[in-house]
């Protein structure tokens, strides 16, 4: 990564690569993003550039195309109305708005080019931790036994390319939504789904993630933290605990009125 990379990853303060989840170190598989979604990310910004430049040339056509006056008929005479001093600042708006837009090219190019770089997608032999974003970085971690569906997503252009997004849902995914970084210009995303975007080799992480799935329920892995909320297997339990003391007052209450009679 150049210095200009590692310069801009300073100035947003974008944190480091991602830890391994909890699993075996050796077998941790890290996946990227495909080039072909590098391609298609710096096409789209290409496009959008283009379009800016478009409205910027558009605008200043017409503009060029005002006269320094205007005039018009007013009670049978002419009257003109002088507006050189407003084309004025108009024009330095004009150019104003042209060097905001040199100036943000380099930038925003380097932001898409980090946005392609720093994406994590890491799965190990018991949990899978992913990683995206650069002005708003987002990085979920979740433990394989908890994955409930996983479906490939393919559209028309990323048919073409040769990308695909593998979904991963957990439990209770149609229900939690939380908006990222609590601004209300982030888009919500739901917690429970995650997704390896733009990957080329899909059915690898798929086959990979159902098969590590299978291994980690069948030997009663799961999340470390999940065994906290379980109930202790030593000792009676309250029912039992009442049951036995009933027993023994009955038992009681019987050898009573046998000495008795």
């Amino acid at each position: 990564m150049s210095g200009r990379m590692q310069w801009l990853l300073e100035i947003l303060r974008v944190p480091p690569e991602p830890h391994l989840p909890a699993g075996e170190p050796g077998s941790a598989r890290v996946f990227r993003a495909a080039p072909n979604f590098w391609r298609l990310k710096r096409a789209q910004w290409g496009l959008k550039q283009a379009f800016t430049l478009a409205g910027f040339l558009f605008f200043v056509g017409f503009a060029q195309a005002i006269p320094d006056e205007i005039t018009f008929n007013e009670k049978g005479r002419q009257r003109r109305i002088p507006i050189a001093r407003a084309m004025s600042v108009v024009h330095g708006l004009e150019a104003f708005a042209v060097a905001l837009w040199l100036v943000q090219l380099p930038i925003t190019f380097a932001i898409i080019r980090l946005d392609y770089e720093l994406r994590f997608y890491v799965v190990t032999d018991r949990a899978a931790r992913l990683r995206e974003g650069v002005l708003t970085v987002t990085e979920m971690t979740f433990t394989l036994v908890n994955v409930q569906d996983i479906r490939i997503h393919q559209g028309p252009l990323q048919r073409v390319l040769g990308l695909a997004d593998v979904e991963l849902r957990t439990a209770g995914g149609s229900e939690s939504i939380a908006s990222g970084g609590g601004h209300g210009s982030a888009p919500a995303h739901n917690l429970h789904l995650a997704r390896f975007r733009g990957v080329d080799n899909a059915e690898t992480i798929r086959d990979l993630v159902l098969e590590r799935m299978k291994r980690a329920r069948d030997a009663g892995l799961g999340d470390p933290d999940d065994t906290a909320g379980e109930p202790e297997a030593s000792g009676p339990s309250a029912l039992e605990r009442a049951a036995r003391e009933l027993l023994a007052e009955s038992a009681a209450l019987r050898l009573a009125v046998s000495r008795s009679g």
